[in-house]
Parts: structure tokens; C-alpha cells; sequence
């Protein structure tokens, strides 16, 4: 399935690190509402938004494929909380996606086509090549007709271009984020004596402490920032109406 795919390979593609923030529930996040009304072609709805049935189905199988993978048992309870993982990622990526907009940040043409270009299984000897993206796309998307080819590949520059967006956002907190010279220091001296004793540890190189440091700092801050602005976000959930 072609958002399997994506999923699958989306951090070669664009080197995106929000699926790594640490958000970790829906209590106190946003105006939940629950609606009777049938939404089969809808999983989610964001401050008006459509999470389409489509995006959560790929997703969630791939998690489910991802987990047999791992030959781990999948039980019904286990089901169950890998479904509202998914949702609770889908509503983020949302959120954030929503916010890069209110910041100005956008999308063009021309960078989607470069991102596109640049990803190994559409280039041919080291160069991009229609001729590969198109088979590459119709094996992704096996698609029944010449509509559902197109529909698909539509699909799929939509959802790297909100991923480019998202990147954008993100790249935009991170550059704010600092760590100072006696943060590295502390943090240095807390890992040494950890590993005081330790014949295998491997020596620390300041630099690599630091982008550490950076990393979690920055997912700290977006997961706060991500919470604040649940305060104002409005969400309905249809997912058990459609059995997942």
C-alpha cells in the first residue's frame, strides 16, 4: 500500500524526526467531542480537519505487520492501544501541520519535486528518472485503474508535502534551542561517572554529547509546545464507528 510504504521509509525520505517527540496521552489535550453522526471515509476530525479512513488504515496496518515482524502476540487489548497510538499520531501530525501554516511556512512545487528526485528508488545510475518514480509508484500503489494511479499519486506528494511543512516547523523550534557550555559540562561529568569502571565504555566526545542534549531538549520543548496548544484544539474521534 502506497502510506504503508511511506511510512516505511518516510525518515530516508525527508529525515523527519517528529514521529520522535514525546507525546504521551490525550488527557487534558483539547475540546473532545463525541459525534453519533457515521463517518466511514473519516477517522479523526482537527479543529475541522478530516483525518481520512484511508490514512489511518495504512498506518495501522503497518504497525500491525511491523509487530508480527517481531513475532509479538497481538491480542485484542494489544489492538486496541495500537489504534488510538495511531490516532493520537495522526492528530498530532495534524496540529503541527496546522500550526507551520499559522507560521507561514510553506511547501513549493519545486521543493517537493527536489525531495522527490532525490530519493534513491526514483533515480536511475545516481540521477532522478520518471521513468523509475512511475514504476516505483505503480508498484506501491497497485492501483485498478488509471484514476486510482493518479489519485494515488496525488495522495502521496500531498503527504510528503505536509511532512516538508512539518519539517519546516520543526527545524524552526530547533534553531532557538541551546545548550550552554556548563550544561555540556555537567552533562559530561554525570556520564563519566557512570561509567566509571566500565572497560568497554567508549570514550565521550563533547560534540556528540551536545546533539544529544540538543535532540532531547528540542523534543521536550515541542512536546510542552504541543500540549499548550491543545488548549485550543477541537477534535472528534469517529474511529470506533469505523471498527478500525
Amino acid at each position: 500500500m502506497l502510506m504503508n510504504w511511506l511510512r516505511k521509509h518516510q525518515r530516508k525520505i525527508l529525515g523527519v524526526v517528529i514521529a520522535g517527540f514525546i507525546i504521551s496521552t490525550f488527557v487534558g489535550f483539547g475540546l473532545y467531542e463525541w459525534s453519533g453522526a457515521s463517518r466511514f471515509d473519516t477517522v479523526a476530525e482537527v479543529n475541522g480537519e478530516k483525518i481520512p479512513n484511508r490514512r489511518f488504515q495504512a498506518q495501522f496496518n503497518q504497525a500491525v505487520t511491523m509487530k508480527r515482524n517481531e513475532s509479538q502476540e497481538l491480542t485484542a487489548d494489544a489492538l486496541k492501544g495500537m489504534k488510538q497510538e495511531v490516532i493520537q499520531g495522526l492528530v498530532q501530525e495534524s496540529v503541527f501541520h496546522q500550526e507551520a501554516g499559522r507560521y507561514g511556512f510553506r511547501v513549493s512545487d519545486e521543493e517537493l519535486a527536489g525531495s522527490l528526485r532525490a530519493y534513491p528508488a526514483f533515480q536511475k545510475d545516481g540521477k532522478y528518472d520518471p521513468n523509475a518514480y512511475s514504476q516505483t509508484m505503480q508498484r506501491i500503489i497497485n492501483a485498478r485503474s488509471k484514476e486510482e494511479f493518479i489519485a494515488g499519486l496525488q495522495e502521496f506528494e500531498e503527504s510528503q508535502r505536509r511532512q516538508l511543512t512539518i519539517h519546516h516547523l520543526r527545524n524552526f523550534v530547533m534553531r532557538s534551542v541551546k545548550i550552554t557550555d556548563r550544561e555540556l559540562d555537567l552533562e559530561m561529568f554525570i556520564r563519566q561517572a557512570k561509567a566509571a569502571g566500565d572497560k568497554k565504555a567508549k570514550p565521550l566526545e563533547r560534540e556528540t554529547v551536545r546533539n544529544e542534549m540538543l535532540q532531547e531538549k528540542g523534543a521536550h520543548i515541542l512536546n510542552r509546545w504541543y500540549q499548550q496548544l491543545g488548549t485550543n484544539v477541537k477534535f472528534k474521534i469517529y474511529l470506533d464507528e469505523n471498527k478500525g
